[in-house]
């Protein structure tokens, strides 16, 4: 999996490539939680390049989520796979997430 962040004025920008799953949650994890963690701006999350995500990847974005909220900031998900898009649907998370 590849991250790539821009950060913006008002918006950290994430684009992800790869999948999204156990063997690769570490990197992805500390990544986002280093940027809501150090960042006082709202998150904008680009999944169109997951093919797949598991649970412990969507726990992730759970967690940043509501590390988001406590601070007053949003976590937006854009343009996201099909394949993605029908786990939060299946999961009922595509309605929590800004999408």
């Amino acid at each position: 999996m590849d991250i790539q962040i821009k950060e913006e004025s008002d918006v950290v920008n994430i684009m992800v490539f790869g999948d999204i799953e156990m063997m690769s949650i570490k990197n992805f994890k500390e990544k986002l939680f280093e940027i809501g963690n150090n960042l006082d701006k709202n998150i904008e999350i680009d999944l169109s390049n997951v093919d797949y995500i598991d649970s412990s990847g969507v726990g992730v974005l759970i967690s940043l989520l509501k590390l988001q909220k406590k601070k007053g900031k949003n976590l937006n998900i854009k343009k996201v796979s099909s394949k993605v898009l029908s786990v939060l649907k299946l999961s009922s998370l595509s309605d929590v997430f800004e999408m």
